[in-house]
């Protein structure tokens, strides 16, 4: 090739060597190829040199030299095989375009859009009289291409031109290669500076003890995006994002992080997902080790991220993982703390070494205090129920029953949670009573939103003055428990205030129960179940009408005259006269115990 090329355009193609081996910056060497190009080549008006983005999957203008307006023309993107350059791309071969004809003909291959660009970058009185294009081959493969325009119909191309561009673009590949490997090196040091200040940065909350949330918060800062936080179990633990990311599409990423999170392995996941009528790029990284899971981080992005911000979000992942396993460190040390503290004061052993306790725990030995005993079942026969179960269970009884003036203390005790809720006793507590009552069925109603699979059963003490009386309100609590277990009840949440009869039921073994209902009401039961009457039913609506035999009819839908019958009928099979005040109290005092006894089967 050197023979046919003249003594001028060897010298050209040795500086645009040297050039390569000065310089490491592509756009800059590209820019030197073309003028030194355009300059040695008599012909050329003007010349680009492209390069095929394979993400684009697009041949995109690195250089355009000469009489173009470049800020318009290297905005037009070509495919193989479009315009003159699209077809050496795709030929792998030099072309020649020796006139207009050839060049319009060529040109025809372009886009609206891309020939609109092409004729706003070049001035109106300058027209294409000749074209050559040169491909960049690597390997076999074209990554590129040179072209270079003539403008005058006294200038043509000669044959040691195109071998000139060839020999040039043998030396783009070379430069292409060289400049890759250069930006991926930089790529690494830029990769690792980042890392190291998004770490130390970090490592400085961490150390100030700031908090989960405010490395969340920092990482939304220096990434810009949308960041979520959840546990092992898929329960969100902390988030960052914009103002417009709404509360649906929060509730949406929850449910959708619930079916990720389980199945995260040791590196990171890119995918896409549709929100709120847009496409986001969704990063998931995982915490903690293959050993224990501690969850995940979810990042979304309405644009792809780059390999340098997900390189400093693991590394950010570390310190995340680091902070949890201490704030789960700190939670279990508190946990059995208070857990020890607890149990102590229930049992009623009070003393001065727990008095102190309590003080340093901020338990004021002159409060109001009630406990409350959480228990649950899991309706999937698990004898235990995980950890970080529990753990979120624990966080969100502190908080629902955390209101206006109240302490609280939430400990786990095997497959129940105990809380112990306090307020200064100068404040009123006449209605206290009902408040905590509400705020344990919300308490209630929000565990069987989040976990449908356990039964949540909630029994409340009274309100008692002094660390050293807060065992009976345990005790009472303890009772309910006891009750909502054993015998059929409306509701799941009960406090000992409520309990009338019921403390009468509590007292006795079931055997003496079943032995009372017998005496007062046996003789009624068994009638009604060889008949299958309406008599026992009649009776206790009767006596919850405070025995008003015209609200009992009406609320029966039955004509007086029918009341009096059965009423009749009643006391013939139990021998009894129902206007007699102590007896009218066995009968209502054996419903009530009747109505709650769960396996009637057995009277």
């Amino acid at each position: 090739m050197q023979d046919t090329l003249t003594r001028r355009q060897l010298e050209s193609l040795i500086h645009v060597s040297n050039v390569i081996n000065s310089k490491l910056d592509i756009d800059t060497i590209f820019d030197s190829i073309m003028n030194e190009t355009i300059s040695v080549v008599e012909a050329a008006g003007g010349g680009s040199i492209w390069v095929f983005d394979k993400n684009q999957n697009r041949l995109i203008a690195k250089s355009a030299q000469g009489i173009f307006y470049p800020h318009i023309f290297r905005q037009i993107k070509l495919v193989s095989g479009e315009s003159m350059t699209g077809m050496a791309f795709a030929a792998k071969t030099s072309l020649f375009f020796r006139d207009e004809k050839e060049v319009k003909q060529a040109l025809s291959t372009l886009t609206p859009y891309n020939r609109d660009l092409l004729e706003r970058s070049i001035p109106s009185n300058f027209h294409f009289t000749s074209v050559i294009s040169s491909p960049i081959l690597k390997n076999g493969i074209c990554i590129g291409v040179i072209t270079l325009d003539s403008f005058e119909h006294s200038m043509q191309f000669k044959q040691e031109d195109i071998h000139l561009l060839e020999a040039i673009g043998h030396q783009a590949a070379v430069a292409l290669e060289k400049s890759i490997l250069y930006y991926e090196k930089e790529l690494m040091v830029q990769k690792l500076s980042h890392s190291i200040e998004i770490h130390r940065n970090l490592a400085n909350l961490v150390v100030n003890g700031e908090g989960i949330q405010s490395i969340m918060n920092l990482i939304h800062k220096t990434i810009g995006q949308h960041l979520f936080l959840f546990d092992e179990i898929g329960e969100l633990r902390a988030s960052a994002s914009h103002s417009s990311f709404s509360v649906e599409m929060t509730e949406y990423m929850k449910a959708y992080a619930k079916q990720i999170i389980l199945t995260l392995e040791s590196s990171h996941t890119v995918s896409e997902i549709p929100l709120d009528d847009e496409i986001y790029q969704l990063v998931a990284l995982p915490l903690g080790s293959k050993q224990k899971s501690l969850g995940g981080l979810i990042i979304l992005s309405k644009q792809n991220m780059s390999e340098l911000d997900i390189a400093a979000l693991e590394h950010a992942c570390t310190v995340i993982s680091l902070e949890l396993v201490k704030e789960e460190a700190v939670f279990e040390t508190q946990q059995r703390l208070r857990g020890e503290f607890v149990t102590k004061l229930f049992s009623g052993q009070m003393d001065e070494v727990l008095i102190q306790k309590a003080k340093h725990l901020h338990f004021e030995p002159n409060w109001n205090y009630v406990s409350i005993i959480i228990h649950l079942k899991d309706l999937n026969e698990q004898k235990v129920i995980g950890d970080p179960i529990i753990r979120n269970l624990l966080h969100m009884t502190n908080m629902i029953l955390h209101g206006r003036n109240y302490q609280v203390t939430a400990v786990r005790d095997e497959n129940q949670m105990i809380a112990l809720l306090s307020f200064p006793s100068r404040l009123s507590s006449s209605n206290r009573v009902v408040e905590i009552k509400e705020l344990a069925k919300k308490l209630q109603q929000e565990i069987n939103n989040k976990y449908s699979d356990i039964d949540v059963s909630i029994g409340i003490g009274r309100i008692k003055q002094g660390l050293k009386f807060v065992h009976e309100s345990f005790i009472e609590a303890t009772k309910c428990i006891q009750f909502l277990n054993q015998y059929l009840f409306d509701h799941r949440v009960l406090s000992y205030s409520d309990l009338g009869v019921q403390r009468f039921i509590l007292q006795n073994s079931e055997e003496e129960l079943i032995d009372f209902i017998r005496e007062v009401l046996g003789p009624l039961i068994e009638y009604e179940q060889s008949r299958k009457g309406e008599l026992l039913s009649t009776l206790t609506v009767y006596l919850d009408q405070n025995q008003n035999i015209k609200k009992t009819a009406d609320s029966l839908h039955i004509h007086t005259n029918t009341l009096n019958y059965r009423l009749k009928r009643m006391e013939e099979i139990l021998l009894t006269d129902l206007h007699d005040s102590q007896t009218l109290f066995n009968i209502q005092l054996a419903i009530n115990i009747y109505q709650s006894i769960k396996d009637k089967d057995m009277i």
